[in-house]
């Protein structure tokens, strides 16, 4: 079967060319690793199914990435990102905003097949390397929530990583009890916490 695969060797796109290496490969390779990870967990993403779906030949991948963790922690770090929550504006608001971030990661990031190996801990090597990406969204979430309780902004004693698990919890609640996590339940979550938040 014929590579589509941009850096080989017959490819007017080589190294050989002059031309710079084509972002899309690595594009390419990050759309199919999150494709067949939504889709099938953690176990699904393999070197030769990678490879199939992208249409970047093998040993494109391996000139990048050394094997299939090292991959899997470059798409998660990537996808992920850093958190980037306000300083300003209203508790609440700020919040909300550290609180979608880390539900964006698990939704869209992850998908079904994702959230369904990271519950059942069925590849614990993908767990670790997604809770080490998650981590740093909880942490802002959990600071956000400590400094506003200093401020007086939030109730007096308030324990802000039991309220962050609450809140990521919910997502997994909502998600089992349904089957899909509705647009106002972001909202909802908040709106209930809210009654042992609050500051009186």
């Amino acid at each position: 079967m014929p590579t589509t695969d941009p850096e080989s060797p017959e490819s007017p796109e080589s190294p050989g060319s002059g031309r710079p290496r084509e972002a899309s490969v690595d594009q390419r390779l990050h759309a199919a690793v999150l494709e067949l990870l939504r889709d099938g967990g953690p176990g699904a993403v393999t070197v030769d199914r990678v490879a199939a779906t992208s249409g970047v030949a093998k040993t494109s991948i391996y000139r990048r990435h050394a094997n299939r963790g090292e991959l899997l922690t470059a798409v998660l770090s990537a996808a992920i990102g850093l958190p980037d929550v306000p300083e300003d504006g209203e508790v609440r608001d700020k919040i909300r905003a550290a609180l979608e971030q880390a539900w964006h990661q698990m939704g869209v990031v992850l998908g079904r097949g994702g959230l369904a190996a990271i519950v059942g801990d069925t590849d614990p090597e993908f767990t670790g390397l997604f809770r080490a990406a998650l981590e740093p969204y909880v942490d802002v979430l959990v600071r956000r929530i400590r400094d506003d309780v200093d401020a007086g902004l939030l109730r007096s004693r308030l324990d802000a990583e039991g309220v962050v698990s609450l809140m990521v919890g919910a997502y997994l609640g909502e998600l089992v009890h349904h089957g899909e996590v509705a647009p106002d339940w972001l909202d909802r979550t908040i709106e209930l916490l809210w009654v042992l938040m609050a500051s009186v």
